[in-house]
């Protein structure tokens, strides 16, 4: 009797004290990513990007969302970078998203977080690359897209029905391919869309998605996926944009000087110094023109226009001169910028559309992400549209 009074005392303080280390591991967590300056609104880390709690409790009033892909990581170590003009108290950018962070993938981040969103405007990016025939990947969407995000867009009410329903049939289309994910997604539609299941159904499906929401932050905290980035000051400087532009344009040329399209010597020589040859007129029967990417556009910028959330849409040039090398139509592009812009505005979106800027020089860092002159110019309109009045 006395062993098993021991035993069961036992059982008890280790009970005790496994959930007394949970609720300080948990704790620990929660730390990390509840933080008063930059270091996570402008981490690169998939965690973040998927994570519904992680971006959430680093938004404030202060903040402008920013979406897209790859040029907002392709640059990230430049002076001109947001997050060294935006680093201040006052003002601040959350970007969100890397390659392939496509307009479904966004369309279901929004619906997520955007009850944290005191301030009602986004940004987003619409990257030309998008729209090839395919659109968004099945591999690259099962890589970027979010569970959680889609779980919680798909539970805001203020989103339609009718919507959702486009939305989730997409998801199930580009994800027809892998068994396991379709079948979640599948799930969702029957609760959420079909009105099918029970209340337990949905308690199954909450803890599915809890467990998923904890592993992302887990994972972010054992990454220390953290940036550094402590504030440079209360309030951001009065910038003198052109005179700033011109200073940072003479360190690039030096850094752009080993070829003839002003790309970045890095870039050159890792991706098409030794193909160069290779890739004249390699793309030659590429084209933008149709893709269903611009029915997702349309998709979220509807989600946009439900929540009742002011959108800015920014179309970058892809390097002109490096596409004519190419064989990309130069026809086809122009249409391609418009068909974008026409899109947004058909929406209510303000667009940015620096297609006519191709053959700028030190606009773009390399063949297709933004560099130094298009993010002076974006980081300029970026600030102009986050403080005015609606």
């Amino acid at each position: 009797m006395i062993k098993l009074k021991a035993f069961l005392l036992s059982l008890v303080l280790v009970i005790a004290t496994l959930a007394l280390l949970n609720v300080t591991y948990v704790k620990k967590i929660d730390d990390y990513y509840k933080v008063k300056d930059n270091s996570i609104r402008y981490s690169t880390s998939y965690e973040k990007y998927k994570s519904r709690d992680i971006l959430t409790s680093n938004i404030t009033p202060n903040t402008l969302v920013l979406l897209g892909s790859s040029e907002l990581v392709a640059t990230i170590n430049e002076d001109y970078h947001p997050n060294k003009i935006f680093n201040y108290n006052d003002f601040y950018i959350m970007q969100i998203g890397t390659s392939y962070s496509q307009n479904i993938i966004q369309a279901t981040t929004l619906g997520s977080i955007e009850g944290s969103m005191s301030k009602r405007k986004v940004a987003i990016v619409e990257s030309v690359q998008w729209f090839e025939k395919d659109g968004t990947h099945q591999d690259a969407f099962l890589n970027k897209a979010s569970q959680e995000h889609i779980f919680h867009m798909l539970d805001n009410d203020k989103i339609s029905k009718e919507t959702k329903e486009k939305i989730i049939n997409r998801i199930i289309q580009i994800t027809k391919g892998n068994k396991q994910q379709n079948d979640i997604y599948r799930k969702y539609k029957s609760y959420f869309i079909d009105g099918k299941g029970t209340i337990v159904d949905k308690k199954l499906l909450e803890l599915d998605k809890a467990i998923y929401s904890f592993k992302l932050k887990q994972t972010f905290y054992q990454k220390h996926a953290k940036s550094d980035y402590p504030s440079l000051g209360d309030k951001t400087p009065d910038y003198d944009w052109e005179k700033m532009t011109n200073q940072f344009v003479e360190e690039v040329k030096k850094k752009t000087d080993n070829n003839d399209y002003a790309v970045d010597n890095n870039y050159y020589n890792t991706y098409l110094k030794d193909r160069y040859a290779s890739l004249k007129d390699s793309n030659k029967d590429l084209s933008y023109l149709e893709s269903p990417e611009y029915s997702d556009m349309e998709l979220f910028l509807t989600v946009a226009k439900e929540l009742g959330i002011e959108v800015e849409v920014i179309i970058f040039p892809v390097n002109g001169k490096w596409n004519d090398y190419t064989g990309v139509s130069r026809e086809m592009r122009e249409k391609t910028y418009k068909k974008i812009e026409d899109v947004a505005k058909s929406h209510g979106a303000t667009v940015l559309n620096y297609g006519n800027r191709e053959y700028d020089d030190y606009f773009l860092f390399d063949v297709m992400h933004v560099g130094v002159k298009g993010w002076m110019e974006v980081e300029k309109e970026l600030y102009k549209f986050a403080n005015q009045a609606n």
